[in-house]
């Protein structure tokens, strides 16, 4: 039994560092790039200052038209999967649960709110460059997204995470908002974090171009009247403090006027109002134009409840807090691979795909949790572990078989010596 013990560890380790070195290749390539890069991307954000919160609203558009909508737990541990120069690997626990808009799959957020009342939203920006490696442990640009919306409550613990953790990969700026109206855009220029927020901030809007360019173009009444940073700006300018639903429908209205169909751009897919104030979500898409909408006080949170998500196009309307569907495992690599074909030009395979995926869905939920934790330096990647826990998933009934095989060889041999 020990020998067979020992060959089934032993084959299950050298499949699981094949796969881990393919990892590392396809790493080594070159970032893996898991957001969409199209010419004439047309994403808008913006926030209204409104009476007891923020209201804040989002277009994606894009010619990528899926994606998922998830309710993320708090309490989970998480980790990334490649270290900084130093060797260490980032981990961290959400203090927070959050709604998320994924195009990639689970802990992939694209935009999303946290019960803090922090908003997130992504956008394009060609002069994005990333920072060089240093000793902060990196984050694929959606999962640094995802870590946000799990830590942070205001945009200065967003600010100050930048100390902890470096952005990998990103062909993004972010705007960033709380629930007290505190707002930053986030943009990677020349290799370093740059930050407009407060004072350096004139106008709460974000869209394709450096926060910068826009703002200044806008004051100086220098934007075509189309230009949709114009528009979402002049309104947010424009706007008086009201009642939510009032707030909720005039930010539908402005993402209306700064959709990319109404400006020439690309096809707007999703349309998102995040009320940071009843902690409510809001949202229609080219697919269905119903609004739909989840609460906040409807959801479970709690570490150990089922993870939730759902079709963002899915054929509902009005409150659909109550008609989630449970996170499978198949669903979601089934959507990644999905997007990942369209994207194009990734440098994964299905199998590094799922190893992935597999590594995702085993970060675990931890009493007490602190939102920080030390980061790691590790004998191994956790992926080496995380392809070990795919390859058996996927290769189970023929790794039983010679698991079987070994033994019955065993057992034969053992009895020819004793004759």
């Amino acid at each position: 039994m020990k020998q067979n013990i020992v060959v089934w560890c032993f084959t299950v380790t050298v499949l699981a560092l094949v796969a881990a070195w393919g990892l590392s290749a396809a790493a080594s390539a070159g970032p893996v790039d898991t957001d969409p890069v199209l010419t004439e991307q047309a994403c808008t954000s913006f926030c209204l200052d409104n009476a007891g919160g923020a209201v804040f609203g989002s277009n994606y558009d894009n010619e990528i038209w899926e994606g998922l909508l998830f309710v993320n737990r708090r309490g989970v541990t998480k980790t990334g999967w490649e270290a900084g120069t130093t060797g260490r690997y980032a981990r961290w626990t959400a203090e927070y649960g959050s709604v998320t808009f994924n195009l990639a799959g689970a802990q992939m957020a694209w935009a999303g709110m946290n019960e803090a009342g922090l908003v997130i939203s992504t956008m394009w920006l060609g002069e994005t460059r990333n920072p060089a490696p240093d000793e902060r442990p990196p984050l694929l640009s959606p999962l640094w997204s995802q870590y946000q919306l799990d830590t942070c409550a205001t945009i200065e613990e967003v600010m100050a995470n930048d100390a902890r953790v470096r952005i990998a990969d990103t062909v993004d700026h972010y705007l960033v908002c709380d629930r007290s109206r505190g707002c930053a855009a986030v943009e990677f220029l020349e290799g370093k974090t740059v930050f407009h927020s407060g004072d350096l901030m004139p106008v709460k809007a974000l869209a394709n171009d450096p926060y910068l360019t826009s703002a200044v173009a806008w004051q100086a009444g220098r934007l075509p009247d189309r230009a949709r940073f114009r528009i979402a700006a002049d309104r947010v300018a424009s706007f008086e403090p009201t009642d939510a639903a009032s707030a909720v429908a005039y930010a539908f209205e402005t993402l209306n006027l700064a959709s990319g169909q109404t400006v020439g751009g690309t096809p707007t897919q999703w349309s998102i109002v995040f009320d940071t104030a009843n902690l409510r979500v809001y949202w229609r898409t080219s697919r269905n134009p119903q609004v739909r909408l989840v609460d906040f006080a409807r959801l479970g949170f709690a570490c150990g409840t089922p993870v939730e998500m759902l079709d963002v196009h899915a054929p509902l309307s009005g409150d659909v807090s109550d008609k989630l569907s449970r996170y499978t495992f198949d669903a979601n690599l089934q959507h990644t691979l999905n997007y990942l074909e369209k994207r194009g030009n990734v440098g994964l395979s299905d199998l590094e795909v799922e190893v992935l995926e597999r590594g995702l869905e085993t970060f675990a939920c931890e009493r007490p949790a602190a939102p920080y934790q030390e980061e790691k330096r590790q004998l191994l990647p956790p992926v080496v572990g995380w392809a070990t826990l795919a390859l058996l998933h996927r290769y189970w009934p023929a790794l039983l078989a010679l698991g079987l095989s070994v033994a019955m060889l065993v057992v034969w041999w053992a009895r020819c010596l004793h004759r």
